[in-house]
């Protein structure tokens, strides 16, 4: 019993140090952008979904969007983003657990434009997290990596 416990703690411990270094890596491409740029997590429902809010100068900007359950025509285990302002930037997210090859992104697109679903089968229960970016030519503002469940 001990042992199992020790196992979760260690594995707890690794996810939350790779969450850390990659937001800190993902996160610092344009310091001055990036003072521009906030972002705020929405509550997470009971199936695990939830929604990260991207702000420009205080205006609401760009959505990231994760459904854990399909709800009529929308996938479960799927995420889009939604570039909301006229601002040049557009929106990329990434999933960055349980895998990183994960990507939606308006990038390309004039708004108001929302991505296609990306989709992909999860364990039912399994934690994920999700880092939104407002990015634009090379540069991007990224949020911490957010979780939720599948």
């Amino acid at each position: 019993m001990k042992k199992n416990l020790r196992n979760r703690l260690a594995t707890l411990l690794a996810a939350s140090a790779l969450i850390g270094g990659t937001t800190l890596t993902l996160g610092a491409s344009d310091a001055a952008a990036a003072s521009d740029w906030t972002f705020s997590k929405g509550g997470v429902d009971s199936e695990g979904g939830f929604t990260i809010a991207a702000y420009y100068h205080g205006n609401y900007a760009g959505v990231m969007v994760w459904n854990a359950d399909p709800v009529g025509s929308i996938p479960g285990d799927a995420f889009q983003v939604g570039d909301i302002g006229s601002d040049g930037w557009g929106m990329e997210a990434s999933m960055i657990v349980p895998t990183s090859s994960r990507t939606a992104t308006t990038r390309g697109h004039a708004a108001v434009y929302y991505s296609q679903w990306n989709t992909g089968n999860l364990d039912e229960g399994t934690a994920v997290y999700i880092q939104l970016c407002a990015v634009k030519d090379a540069y991007s503002s990224c949020s911490l990596a957010y979780g939720g469940h599948a």
